[in-house]
């Protein structure tokens, strides 16, 4: 095939709504001998024309209209006003851009080794479909190999930094040429040289020579100011902002790179974000200066500019959080202030008090409000210690609060989490873990009334007996706190964790993966009986999420959620209720109801009939083992037309869903020995529901909407597609 000059036919079909311009309907790429063509379409600004329903229905309307002789001309122009405003992305063919497309793709061809590649256009009518079709001919012929690649420049390097340059090469002869692998190569190598004392190297554009008899190339690039530097003296610029200056001590503390060490960049950059985490920055710039100390010709000084923000804030408004990992969204009144600079070390410290209906999902699912009010403080210290390129910082905070159970009692508790936060390097595949302790307190307020308000719908000694079994768990946390012995800890927990996330953007992700892996439970370093606490349990959870862009507006979303627990005592089923495992709800499979799917033979009848203690014990009592998934299809709209701003402003925030949800929960604390669950039900038990969600991009991440109706109920009390539960969220559901 032999490329041909670039042509325009003249029998194009003209564009409806301006007759002397032609539209571009569709573009084709005609290459037969390469694997270049599907990138092609994102190299070229001509582009075809966007027909949205609307104007694709008026137009046909239009053309009969056209036909008919006797069609007023006062209408025919109202027609085109009207497909005007509807069709505001009309294509319209240029020469000049459909020749600088040409380029671009001859540019791109040449980038990837097909030196000799022709490239023309055709711009012709199609007559079947009455359409306008422009064709790019790509000729690429002979793909060119590398024959060597020549550095300059590296000739009185240390033998050592020149066997890691060797290392970082990735480009071999006999590879194809392609530009951009080289260009990684050279950058690799540029990088390797900035981090070790070269701060100031460069490399000049590569040359090639085209072998042309045996397509191969020759590649030659030049490496520049190849003089190596030690760290000098390391100086301060506070810029403060009339805010208090942060201590010197601390300032060091951030500092990852010192003097006599070689200058290295990748340091520099660690120092930069140790600076921006500690919050009390909104500039950190680091350069090398020469106004305190002089240069040499091996030693660079480099000063440290801080940016100071605003250290204290007060707030008191509505508020929308969510809890970790379940992520069920609460909405509340909270009323705060914060200090990033307590006592002058960037420690923040935040009392606050608030009261928050807990779940909302819940409550607009089955009318059921749970509360919780609480008063306290959080205290951060950004820096405690650092290993290796590990930072360790510490969060704890103290809470009283008050909680609602379903209106049977209220739990009052008292809150005392440490948690100590490491940052790992960014090439691990986990980025976080940590270490967590908890001291907690949970009393039951008004328990014996709300018991014999569950005793009065007994009607014979097995409803009664069932009742008591129901309530144990709150039964034996009451004697726990009322017996002879003084205890205040009813739990004392040890946690360790570890959290890999690599997602692109922390609200809607495109791509990427979230990973959480946890061990929990009874904490055995403390023995004494005041602070060892009633619980004694186990567990380990496993998350994983998954993100694949699959077209410009469309996502595949994968989840998988394993949650176990163990308890160390016969006859002791307390655990937290933050810590018991759930299924159901809009982050979990949102065709049932939140924290109601469980596989158990325990019914409402089991409890005397009383279907408020049931679901009170749905909601309070969860269960051993949780097994969930999901497989989830967001979909974006392309770009509106025929809309002011505000409205393709508003089309453009919506975003559609589709998902399937599976999963179950497992050995409720309710069930007794009797109820067998085999390896295999944790398979062939699995609930599965299906539905379409609608979301709205806000700047703090999605709004959320779900429509879910059941597929399969391992129960059997719910049909399939026999009802739709209704689902809000902030953000999305994983």
């Amino acid at each position: 095939m032999n490329a041909q000059a670039n042509t325009v036919s003249n029998k194009l079909y003209p564009s409806l709504i301006y007759p002397n311009i032609f539209e571009i309907n569709r573009i084709n790429f005609i290459d037969t001998s390469s694997q270049l063509v599907q990138n092609l379409p994102d190299l070229i600004t001509s582009q075809p024309t966007e027909s949205n329903f609307p104007y694709r229905f008026f137009s046909a309307m239009y053309s009969q209209f056209e036909k008919n002789t006797s069609t007023p001309q006062f209408l025919m122009k109202e027609f085109q006003i009207g497909l005007t405003d509807l069709h505001d992305n009309s294509t319209v063919f240029d020469k000049n851009i459909a020749s600088n497309d040409v380029e671009s793709i001859r540019n791109y061809f040449q980038i990837k080794g097909y030196h000799q590649a022709l490239i023309n256009y055709r711009f012709n009518a199609n007559p079947v479909k009455k359409e306008n079709i422009l064709e790019f001919e790509i000729n690429s012929g002979e793909r060119f190999k590398i024959d060597s690649v020549i550095y300059y420049g590296f000739e009185f390097l240390p033998k050592e930094i020149l066997q890691k340059i060797d290392e970082r090469k990735k480009v071999k002869k006999g590879d194809y040429f392609d530009e951009e692998k080289l260009s990684f190569d050279f950058a690799t190598i540029q990088n390797y040289l900035k981090n070790n004392g070269y701060y100031y190297v460069e490399y000049s554009t590569p040359t090639v020579q085209n072998d042309t008899i045996n397509f191969v190339d020759i590649v030659e690039v030049q490496f520049h100011s190849l003089q190596r530097f030690r760290v000098g003296e390391i100086h301060y610029i506070d810029s403060t902002n009339n805010q208090p200056i942060v201590s010197r001590g601390l300032k060091t503390e951030q500092m990852q790179f010192a003097t006599g060490e070689w200058v290295d960049n990748s340091k520099i950059n660690l120092t930069k974000d140790a600076y921006l985490s500690l919050g009390l920055f909104d500039i950190v710039a680091i350069d090398t200066t020469s106004r305190f100390v002089p240069q040499t010709d091996t030693t660079l000084n480099f000063v440290v500019f801080l940016s100071y923000r605003k250290q204290q804030e007060y707030g008191v408004g509505f508020s929308l959080n969510q809890t970790r990992i379940d992520n069920l969204v609460n909405f509340g009144v909270e009323l705060n202030y914060r200090h990033r600079n307590f006592l002058n070390v960037a420690q923040e410290f935040s009392p606050f008090a608030n009261i928050y209906l807990k779940d909302i999902s819940t409550t607009l699912m089955t009318g059921n409000y749970e509360y919780e009010t609480q008063l306290g403080f959080k205290f951060t210290q950004p820096l405690l210690w650092t290993i290796d390129n590990s930072r360790i910082s510490l969060l704890t905070s103290l809470t009283y609060s008050i909680r609602s159970m379903n209106n049977y009692f209220t739990i009052a508790t008292f809150n005392v989490p440490i948690s100590f936060i490491i940052k790992f390097p960014k090439i691990t595949y986990f980025n976080r873990g940590s270490i967590d302790l908890q001291f907690l307190r949970e009393n039951p307020i008004n328990f014996e009334s709300a018991l014999d308000k569950a005793f009065s719908s007994a009607t014979n000694f097995t409803d009664t007996n069932n009742i008591l079994q129901a309530f144990i768990q709150y039964s034996d946390l009451n004697e726990y706190l009322q017996g002879p012995n003084f205890h205040f800890f009813t739990s004392n927990i040890i946690g360790f964790s570890l959290t890999g996330d690599s997602r692109n953007d922390p609200f809607s992700p495109t791509r990427g993966y979230f990973t959480f892996v946890g061990f929990d439970g009874w904490n055995p370093l403390f023995f004494h009986s005041s602070v060892s606490g009633l619980a004694r349990f186990l567990r380990f959870q496993l998350t994983q999420y998954n993100f694949f862009k699959v077209t410009p507006t469309t996502t595949l979303a994968l989840k998988g959620k394993f949650g176990a627990i163990g308890l160390l005592e016969d006859g002791n089923s307390y655990v937290p209720i933050d810590r018991q495992l759930f299924a159901g709800g809009a982050n979990s499979i949102r065709a049932w109801a939140p924290r109601t799917l469980r596989y158990t033979k325990y019914t409402y009848d089991s409890v005397g009939g009383n279907e408020n203690t049931y679901r009170f014990l749905q909601n309070f009592i969860g269960n051993g083992v949780l097994v969930e998934g999901s497989v989830e299809l967001r979909f974006g709209f392309a770009k509106p037309h025929g809309m002011n701003k505000v409205m393709k402003g508003i089309v453009e925030s919506l975003k559609t869903t589709m998902f399937l949800d599976f999963g179950n929960a497992f050995h409720w604390f309710l069930d007794n020995e009797d109820i067998e669950v085999k390896a295999t039900d944790y398979i062939t038990k699995l609930a599965v529901g299906t539905g379409v969600g609608l979301r709205y991009e806000t700047p703090i991440g999605p709004v959320r909407f779900d429509l879910a109706t059941p597929v399969y109920d391992p129960m059997g009390k719910l049909k399939p597609f026999g009802s739709v539960s209704f689902n809000f969220g902030l953000g999305h559901s994983f």
